[in-house]
């Protein structure tokens, strides 16, 4: 861990282990989650652990995956059952294996348990991710709550953490990964799947919730005495204290009453790239506490550049967080495995005074993949907005460079304010202010992205682009800062309403003044370079 910054990683035994590697797997397979991305400066492993219900090590207290299959339906799902049982066959507990590999390559490594338990009706052909004990109890399910309108894209066949033998089941599972493992704890995850219990139970079972962490709390303390090793509590939410409360999640108790050790804060009604304030609260929160806040990055969205992700990592630690955890990390256009340019993303996430002399983009915009429209928590995303004639929609960005700052020692290359309008017609008409002042409409360079044969989304407008360091007073502020966008005029025919999808500012760095840009060159005579 680089100056208290600490660096976690998310990898799993699925997606880039067990579900790509034809049986039986190797050792080298096996380990390869954890060797792939050592020397990049990460402290931490965040090693998920199956599919909450069903588990992809030899369990003795809970289901191993594909146990209890008769016909299957999914292929991939069926041959990870099958390799997990070639390796137990062989006395090879992969999670045993990646947790001392972990330990002998200098990382920390905590099993990450995703915490939905989903009822599924007896059948003999399955999917091969269905637990017996989930089946035998549909009487604990959520089911439907027409009265919640908030509850139209819950899972009603969640079985509710209100009941005591849905917790124990759980509980047992992770007195067994705190105890019987040298993990260094136990990372849950509160906010996938989320909520946990009914929208009804929320008033009477929040104190149930945070009860169990207690629980889970002090387990955490037996096991770090009776091994001699740290176990920590990690909780994986969504960035919002209200939107954890309306799920019954009292994260405010759990930070203030020393349940958990580090919280996880994942991007909800917004992008850290461009919106920090609900980051910066959980900040205030544990600030002078013994709980580390960390803020959750995606990377499977196409819009999840390596520049994005630069201007949420330095928009993070100036809300006040204490490190970066990378989940999912599947960059387009590769995914996975690994280039060079995927791993060097990874590199000085720890050090945001060497990323403020970095390119990166601070952006407001929905995710492809990062923030499913359905699961608010409570929020509403500023963008995209629909636009209608002469009514003005403001957008707040948040910006943690001090870009006017790196414009005076002669290091700032280039400042762009980009807008994409979807729907917007050639003739259509439209205003833009930055900051409260309107921009001329001879600075606005307007492209056209109705039809390309490029590779690109499927949004078809005009995208504007303003050169904001053409003018020293126009740079963007360190804080917040403001974008209006209000329609003038639009094509009467098209049915189509404008729709303002996403804003960014892009920004660029010289290294020094009147440095060069790695992508500069000179191609006229030369005295060949002599070291």
């Amino acid at each position: 861990m680089s100056r208290r910054r600490e660096i976690m990683f998310q990898t799993d035994a699925r997606h880039s282990s067990i579900y790509m590697y034809e049986p039986p797997m190797g050792i080298r397979q096996i380990v390869e989650p954890i060797d792939e991305v050592l020397d990049l400066g990460i402290d931490t492993i965040n090693y998920v652990v199956g599919d909450c219900a069903i588990l992809l090590y030899d369990t003795k207290v809970g289901e191993k995956w594909g146990h209890n299959v008769d016909l299957a339906n999914h292929e991939v799902w069926h041959r990870a059952g099958l390799s997990l049982k070639m390796m137990l066959d062989q006395g090879i507990d992969p999670l045993e294996v990646v947790v001392d590999h972990a330990h002998e390559r200098g990382l920390n490594l905590l099993p990450h348990l995703i915490l939905n338990m989903l009822h599924t009706p007896p059948n003999r052909e399955t999917n091969c991710r269905v637990s017996d004990f989930c089946t035998r109890h549909p009487e604990w399910q959520v089911g439907d709550e027409p009265d919640y309108p908030e509850a139209a894209h819950d899972a009603p066949n969640r079985l509710s953490f209100a009941v005591p033998e849905v917790r124990e089941n759980r509980t047992a599972v992770i007195r067994e990964l705190l105890f019987d493992y040298e993990s260094d704890g136990i990372e849950m995850n509160f906010r996938e799947s989320a909520p946990f219990i009914a929208r009804r139970e929320v008033e009477e079972h929040t104190d149930t919730l945070t009860d169990w962490l207690r629980e889970i709390k002090l387990l955490c303390a037996q096991a770090e005495k009776a091994q001699g090793r740290r176990k920590r509590l990690v909780a994986r939410v969504p960035a919002t204290l209200s939107g954890n409360a309306l799920m019954g999640q009292d994260v405010k108790s759990w930070v203030e009453d020393g349940i958990v050790d580090t919280l996880v804060a994942m991007q909800a009604g917004g992008d850290f790239a461009g919106e920090s304030g609900r980051l910066r609260e959980l900040a205030e929160l544990t600030a002078g506490t013994e709980t580390t806040l960390l803020c959750g990055l995606d990377s499977v969205g196409g819009e999840q550049t390596a520049e994005v992700h630069r201007g949420a990592v330095v928009n993070a630690y100036d809300a006040g967080a204490d490190g970066i955890l990378y989940w999912r990390y599947y960059p387009a256009p590769h995914r996975y495995p690994y280039t060079p340019e995927d791993y060097m993303r990874l590199r000085y996430l720890a050090y945001p005074d060497y990323l403020a002399h970095v390119d990166k983009v601070f952006r407001v915009g929905p995710s492809e993949r990062d923030r499913a429209p359905a699961v608010t928590f409570g929020l509403e995303e500023q963008l995209p907005r629909e636009l209608a004639v002469g009514e003005p929609v403001e957008v707040a960005i948040d910006v943690a460079d001090d870009i006017a700052g790196k414009r005076e020692i002669g290091e700032l290359w280039g400042c762009e304010l980009r807008v994409m309008l979807h729907e917007f017609q050639h003739h259509d008409e439209a205003r833009f202010h930055w900051n409260g002042t309107e921009i001329p409409a001879e600075r606005i360079r307007k492209v056209d992205w109705i039809f390309q044969m490029r590779p690109s989304t499927l949004l078809r407008g005009y995208r504007f682009h303003v050169n904001l360091a053409a003018d020293a007073l126009a740079l963007p502020l360190k804080g917040t800062n403001s974008v209006r966008v209000e329609l003038l005029k639009k094509d009467a025919q098209l049915v189509h309403p404008v729709q303002w999808i996403d804003v960014d500012i892009a920004v660029d760095y010289l290294p020094a003044r009147n440095a060069l840009r790695l992508d500069e060159a000179y191609n006229g005579p030369a005295r060949p370079f002599i070291p």
